[in-house]
């Protein structure tokens, strides 16, 4: 009980700092970098500003707002300047809502890092397919979240696999499997699993036909399979090995637009606090 009650308040802060993570980042906070790299077959790029699709290749730049779709056949590893990769494989479809970054001073590659340069705030959004994710050590205050449409995955310093598979006949499978590290997941029962590592959990979903939306999920927490292992580990060496030479331009602070304050007419006051209580 003590457990689940921990997991729940975790994964309320997860989401929470989400929910507030660029206010409280305030100025400091920017724009994440992305980059594609392993681009296999035939994957798509759907940019914020422009609804029509594009070829997606190595070393393009995914941004904030972008949906990537691999056809069958198909994958793409996104690298995160955070150091996170995501191996996104065929036949899927993943939305970047978030990826916000604290600036960063020295250019490095990617690979070489133990732990993410700065504060990020990333959230994902899975709408069908596979996803293997490898999430560096993050620091206090940064956040990491995967939705799917039965539920999120709250995840830190994490190796993981993430498969949603609708059916196409009112049913769909999902599963979530954690190599490394803990994931948090909170379903549409809105209780908090805690999936450590070499489990996972499986779901059993019944959805509207038309609509696509959950009817029913039925839970399943087991250890990992060796199918699911061994997919983890494939793909997460493929992803290390193809971002060895992916590195990123130091940032500086953006600070976010605000109105220019009045000036104020310069006359002498009575100095009760040092520089007469203006701002410094």
């Amino acid at each position: 009980m003590k457990a689940k009650l921990v997991s729940a308040i975790v994964f309320c802060v997860v989401v929470m700092s989400l929910t507030l993570g660029a206010y409280a980042q305030g100025a400091a906070a920017t724009v994440g970098q992305i980059k594609a790299v392993r681009v296999v077959g035939d994957v798509k790029v759907v940019h914020a500003a422009n609804p029509i699709a594009a070829a997606l290749s190595n070393n393009d730049a995914v941004a904030q707002g972008d949906v990537i779709i691999t056809a069958k056949q198909s994958s793409v590893v996104l690298v995160f300047s955070n150091g996170s990769t995501m191996s996104l494989g065929q036949d899927s479809k993943l939305a970047v809502d978030e990826f916000l970054q604290d600036p960063f001073a020295e250019e490095g590659k990617v690979a070489e890092t133990k732990e993410e340069p700065s504060t990020s705030h990333t959230k994902l959004a899975l709408t069908y397919g596979e996803l293997v994710g490898h999430v560096r050590k993050l620091k206090g205050e940064s956040t990491f979240l995967v939705q799917t449409p039965v539920g999120a995955a709250g995840i830190r310093g994490t190796t993981f696999r993430i498969v949603y598979r609708p059916s196409g006949e009112g049913k769909a499978f999902f599963s979530l499997s954690t190599a490394s590290g803990e994931v948090v997941f909170q379903g549409t029962t809105g209780t908090p699993i805690p999936v450590p590592a070499d489990q996972e959990v499986v779901l059993d979903v019944k959805i509207d036909s038309t609509t696509g939306a959950v009817l029913s999920v039925e839970v399943t927490t087991q250890n990992i399979s060796s199918d699911a292992k061994q997919v983890i580990e494939q793909q997460t060496s493929a992803a290390l090995d193809a971002m060895k030479d992916a590195s990123f331009t130091p940032t500086t602070t953006t600070v976010s637009p605000q109105s220019p304050l009045p000036e104020q007419p310069q006359q002498e006051l009575p100095r009760t606090t040092p520089g007469g209580g203006q701002p410094g």
